[in-house]
Order: structure tokens, then C-alpha cells, then sequence
């Protein structure tokens, strides 16, 4: 028997989509090629994000294409074939960058690929550095997503910088939760997607760029066409046309979904998310699992990753809380596929409310399946941690 009438989506991206945001794909549309009132509402997202960035001095474009596309363009854009690149590869992620260069025909030079468990060491960073200074590009991911691991994006990006190595920042999984300062933390390209925090629908990349990184672009000189910035910014920055056809409604979506926050106020909407970290582990800890992160500071205000008992099977206690309960959680890729379970407090979902849903949840099907967990007290230490 079922005992829900709606589902709650509670994965970290795709994410839930807040009402406001469906309603804004249901107006009119228009051809984006040519409405100028459609060109000028994309320059309005542009300048959000630009706050929501910290990115003033900056240029950013949001491009057509599932964030992924944003990580590769950042790589063709910059890279060389034989071009050392610094990974920080302490996630899923993290490693995949690897993948990316290699695609291109560089060279990834792998830092933290053993401890996944914890951020960046700022010092391996700075001695692998040291140890290649024939190195052109660092990557690093923010927050890895499957492990819910936070960087130190600030601390890395710094000494990047002072060996004059450009930082490459896969942030999709915290803008709009977590503080990014563009500009002052001197980043060189940023990547986002609209899946995430943002709680709009899959399909749009956005990306900023330094001032600084520009002279490396027209180095590179990248050949293709639907990735290139150079083409973004010769066409859409001068020539005030797009490179190629938007997807009106996602841009629309995207729009609404920086709206909420910006009208909810940034300082808010951070402290939101690290008291729905807090509450998230308090949960944990009230029904003995382990947070797959060594420490909560380690750990990313928009998601948490969770041991799974030995005993249990991850897909199916995912399975199981999705039909009975109609909770969707997430399980993890790569090293980690079967041994995480994972609960996305992201955007409107990092919220009193879907973690007592998600956690209640989660208890009843771990009971379910023969372990013994007080739901009650989940019920308590979340409660607790709002108070």
C-alpha cells in the first residue's frame, strides 16, 4: 500500500523545482535570436550572477548544455596537448578532471587521490606546485558532490596564483549555497549549473571568466565552435548576438530561480544551508551512521554523504524509502558506488522541513529492514537543531 500522495526529491541535482520557477517555463516564448527584450532579460541573469558570483569585474556567460560541457569547455579553452595540469582529484569529480585533460592530449599530474575523506592539504597543493612549475592549469572541485566534500577553493586559488598557474573551479554543486567570491579569491574560470542549488532545470552551464585568463584563451586558441569563448565573446559582448540558439524557457527558469534568492538575501540563504549541515548531522549521529566526511567542516553545507551499515544494501534501502515513502535520495559513483547514501540540502531543499521528511524517511527504512533506529529521536535531533 502506498502512503504519500507526492514525492519529495531530496538528491543533490537534479534538485527540486521550487513552484515559482515551474511557472516561469510557462510563459510566452519567443525566437531568442532575434526579441531583443529576450537578449536584455539574459544580460539581467548575467548581472545575478555576477552577484551571486562576487564576479563584478568579470565576464560570465550561461550556456546551453549540462554542466559537464562547462568542465570541458574550460579545458579546450586553456589547454595545450603536452600541457601539465596540478588535479586535485579528492572526489569523484575531483579525478574526472583527469579525464578531461588527458581527452585533450595534456598531462594530469593527480594530487589527494588517496584521501577522499577530508579537503584538500593546501600544502600538497603548494609542494606539487613547487615540484612542477612547467604546470599551466589547476582544477579543483569545491564541493565533490559524491563524497560531500568542501575545498578550500580561497586557500588553493592563492597560491595557484602566485606560481602563475590558473585556477579552473568546478563549483556546480555550491553556488547559491555556499559563499564564492570570484573576483577577490582571484579565480581564473568558474563553472556552475542550473541543476543544482539553483533548483532550476538541467540544461544550462554557467561560466565565469577572469580578465587575466583571456591572454591564455587567445593563446590556446581553441578551433571548435559550440564550446569556444572566444566566439561567446566576439558575438554576444560586441556583436550583442547569441552564438547559437538559446533555450528561452531554461533561461527563464534560471532567471526566477536567482530571483528567490537574491530576494531571500544571500547572508540568509548561507546560514540556511549550515544549519541544514548541522541538523543533517545531528540526525546521522542519532542514528549511528557516519557522515562519509572526517569532519563537519570538511563537509559541504548542500549535501551529505552517509556510510551505509554493511548489512544493508544501499540501492535497495534507496529503492525501498522511494516507493514506500516516496523519498528520493541518492547513492554515489566511482570507489564509492554502494558504500554512500546521500541526502542533497540544496537551495529549497535545505529547509526544516524536507530534512524531517528525508531523515524520517530514512530511520522508518532502516527499521524497516531490521536495524534498530528511533525515529522519534531523528525527529528530536532535527528539531533540536532549529531551535
Amino acid at each position: 500500500m502506498k502512503f504519500y500522495t507526492d514525492r519529495l526529491i531530496m538528491t543533490p541535482g537534479p534538485t527540486e523545482i521550487p513552484l515559482r520557477v515551474k511557472k516561469a517555463m510557462i510563459r510566452e516564448t519567443t525566437n531568442p535570436d532575434l526579441d531583443p527584450s529576450f537578449l536584455e532579460l539574459y544580460n539581467n541573469v548575467r548581472g545575478k550572477l555576477q552577484k551571486l558570483l562576487n564576479a563584478e569585474k568579470s565576464h560570465i556567460y550561461v550556456m546551453a548544455g549540462e554542466a559537464i560541457m562547462g568542465l570541458e569547455a574550460s579545458i579546450a579553452n586553456t589547454m595545450k596537448p603536452g600541457d601539465k595540469v596540478i588535479v586535485v582529484a579528492n572526489g569523484v569529480f575531483g579525478e574526472g578532471f583527469a579525464d578531461i585533460v588527458k581527452a585533450y592530449g595534456g598531462k594530469p599530474l593527480l594530487i589527494a587521490g588517496e584521501n577522499w575523506r577530508g579537503g584538500v592539504d593546501v600544502g600538497e597543493v603548494e609542494r606539487a606546485l613547487e615540484k612542477n612549475r612547467d604546470a599551466s592549469i589547476l582544477t579543483i572541485v569545491h564541493c565533490d558532490t559524491p563524497s560531500a566534500i568542501l575545498n578550500d577553493v580561497r586557500s588553493v586559488a592563492k597560491i595557484a596564483r602566485d606560481f602563475g598557474v590558473i585556477t579552473i573551479v568546478d563549483a556546480v554543486s555550491t553556488i547559491g549555497g555556499v559563499p564564492v567570491e570570484f573576483d577577490n579569491w582571484g579565480l581564473d574560470i568558474l563553472i556552475g549549473g542550473s541543476q543544482k542549488v539553483l533548483n532550476a532545470p538541467p540544461g544550462l552551464t554557467v561560466i565565469a571568466l577572469s580578465d587575466d585568463v583571456w591572454e591564455r584563451v587567445e593563446r590556446v586558441n581553441y578551433t571548435g565552435l559550440y564550446m569556444s569563448f572566444k566566439l561567446w565573446r566576439d558575438m554576444l559582448d560586441v556583436k550583442n548576438v547569441f552564438p547559437y540558439t538559446m533555450p528561452d524557457v531554461l533561461v527563464y527558469a534560471l532567471d526566477e530561480a536567482l530571483n528567490i534568492i537574491l530576494e531571500e538575501g544571500l547572508e540568509q540563504v548561507y546560514s540556511r544551508h549550515l544549519k541544514a549541515r548541522e541538523a543533517s548531522w545531528r540526525a546521522l549521529e542519532t542514528l549511528n551512521l557516519e557522515p562519509y566526511p572526517s569532519s563537519l567542516e570538511h563537509s559541504s553545507p548542500t549535501v551529505s554523504a552517509i556510510i551505509v551499515p554493511q548489512r544493508v544494501s544501499e540501492r535497495k534501502l534507496r529503492d525501498y524509502i522511494w516507493v514506500k515513502y516516496g523519498v528520493l535520495l541518492a547513492g554515489s559513483w566511482g570507489r564509492l558506488e554502494g558504500m554512500v547514501i546521500r541526502v542533497g540540502h540544496m537551495g529549497l531543499q535545505a529547509s526544516r522541513t524536507h530534512l524531517l521528511k528525508a531523515y524520517t524517511a530514512l530511520a522508518r527504512g532502516l527499521k524497516d529492514m531490521g536495524l534498530e533506529v528511533s525515529v522519534s529521536k531523528v525527529v528530536d535531533a532535527i528539531e533540536n537543531a532549529y531551535t
